[in-house]
């Protein structure tokens, strides 16, 4: 036997007595990635034979990554030989206890009748519909029992995996998800600590349309894979990741992982590129990150669910998602603690966090119901830019001591996290100011303010008469200016004008406007 955390061994015991109370009903235990899921497994696995000795036992799932890491842990924690049937792997074994890919077994469910006891690992990744693989493999076996083991007990677009209307699981029995018992597991050591950070570029959804519940990689690729916009993420990431060990980055699709990593490589950052095209070959990639060959791996969808390296402490999310499941597994990969590793460094450029919310607190949207919950709210530590959850009161990583107040009182940097809102603080990188001609009018000052890679046009009537000249008036006398009348001139002294660091954005009317300055 091996030694189980505290909160691993009741797991088995649930899972036992639920199947046996409720024999025609299949359980859920939901487990944070890096809290050691397959321990677990290994642990279940081990306890169903020694009160069964003559059961077989299947372990299901239709990721290679996965399969290899489930057969690894099982066999290392049981010293069972353990089977592997699998057309990609070449194996087609069947033993006490097999690994298998759903791929492989669903059209054979007959060669697997003598399996009682089934265990689906990753279990979120099951697509919802009647004529899935898995429904066909259990459609073929005869009163099959099977449980799942989870991450993320939801599924983009359906809501919860359980419980609900042609859900294939009937109820969670064990969620160490939630958010007190996820913040437990960090505060007694067993997760690593991350800090989610603000980044200076932000990604540009505006106008992408939503495939499938998320966005379309298609549009994003095309809007986002540009040479600037990445070179502007890279010399981020270097700046705030010098003192960080090993960076994993995701990635929209294989042609925008390889411009990353190029770039990476460009500023003297050993990379590597992995994605599912590459077949064998990013099992050799994996190791040689894992060894320390190369500081960064730039992935695309591989690396996002089965993936281990206690090591990673800087995850850099280079794609926007509207996917719960992505966000909570992509961030996932940094939960793992390691000797001299405080925490991880999430640089979240997508801007998922502020779109879906912290990993521990979120709620999923269940398709057809509209928004469960209105947008998650977070907020972010003026001091150092770290987004935390709303009910924080410090600051865990610069000490700073959050001032509770309503949204109808508060500043510039206790709401600009309510990105999708009707109006919103954004902080300014840049400024411009434009002589801006139109036809039978005076001329006026074009301000073109420029947050992250969105930029917002402001008109100032300097020439102008009676109330739009009045305004102008006193947007020139606030910013430092107030004897100006011509707009050419405020464009050649525009250097002596006091500069807002943040603008409200109103987005009730057809175009956006500016609002309001914070200095």
């Amino acid at each position: 036997m091996f030694d189980l955390r505290p909160y691993q061994e009741p797991i088995s015991e649930k899972v036992f007595t639920y199947m046996k109370n409720n024999p025609d009903n299949h359980p859920l235990v939901a487990m944070p990635t890096g809290s050691g899921k397959t321990v677990v497994l290994a642990d279940i696995i081990l306890k169903a034979i020694a009160r069964w000795p003559t059961t077989n036992v299947l372990v299901l799932s239709h990721v290679r990554e996965i399969l290899m890491q489930d057969y690894d842990s099982i066999k290392f924690h049981t010293g069972i030989d353990v089977g592997i049937y699998s057309v990609g792997l070449k194996k087609r074994e069947r033993k006490q206890v097999t690994v298998a890919g759903i791929q492989s077994v669903f059209r054979i469910p007959k060669h697997f009748s003598e399996y009682k006891f089934i265990i689906i690992d990753e279990c979120h990744l099951i697509p919802p519909g009647k004529n899935t693989m898995y429904r066909k493999f259990f459609a073929g076996l005869e009163h099959p029992r099977y449980f799942g083991l989870t991450a993320t007990p939801f599924r983009l677009g359906v809501g919860y995996i359980y419980g609900e209307e042609g859900s294939i699981f009937n109820d969670l029995i064990y969620d160490m998800t939630s958010k007190d018992k996820f913040n437990q597991l960090i505060k007694d050591g067993y997760l690593c600590n991350l800090k989610t950070s603000c980044t200076e570029m932000e990604l540009d959804t505006d106008g992408i349309r939503t495939v499938a519940g998320d966005f379309d990689k298609k549009m994003l690729s095309q809007k986002v894979d540009k040479d600037s916009i990445t070179k502007m993420a890279i010399q981020e990431i270097i700046a705030k990741g010098a003192s960080y060990k090993k960076w994993l980055v995701f990635a929209i699709d294989i042609e925008h992982a390889e411009n990353i990593a190029e770039e990476l490589g460009q500023n003297g950052i050993p990379t590597m590129v992995i994605h599912s095209k590459m077949d064998f070959d990013r099992d050799v990639v994996i190791n040689h990150y894992k060894s320390g060959t190369f500081r960064a791996i730039v992935n695309v969808n591989v690396l996002t669910t089965g993936f281990d390296d206690s090591e990673i402490d800087l995850i850099a999310l280079l794609r926007p998602t509207k996917s719960p499941v992505i966000h909570i597994q992509t961030i996932g990969r940094g939960l793992r603690p390691a000797p001299g590793k405080d925490h991880c460094l999430i640089l979240d450029f997508a801007g998922n966090t502020e779109r879906l919310g912290p990993i521990n607190d979120i709620v999923p949207k269940k398709k057809g119901k509209g928004v469960a919950t209105g947008e998650p709210i977070t907020k972010r530590c003026p001091a150092c830019d770290t987004i935390h959850h709303p009910t924080k009161k410090i600051c865990e990583f610069c000490g700073h001591k959050f001032q509770f107040k309503t949204l109808l009182k508060g500043t510039a940097q206790e709401v600009d996290v309510l990105r999708g809102k009707d109006k919103v603080w954004l902080k300014v990188s840049d400024i411009n100011y434009l002589l801006h001609n139109k036809k039978h009018s005076p001329s006026m000052v074009k301000v073109v303010y420029t947050c992250g890679l969105r930029t917002y046009n402001e008109y100032v009537c300097i020439e102008h008469k009676g109330y739009a000249g009045h305004m102008a008036q006193h947007w020139l006398t606030f910013r430092g200016l107030p004897d100006m009348t011509s707009a050419l001139g405020v464009v050649h002294n525009s250097h002596m004008l006091k500069t807002p660091n943040r603008i409200m954005i109103d987005k009730t009317g057809k175009y956006p406007r500016v609002k309001e300055y914070s200095f």
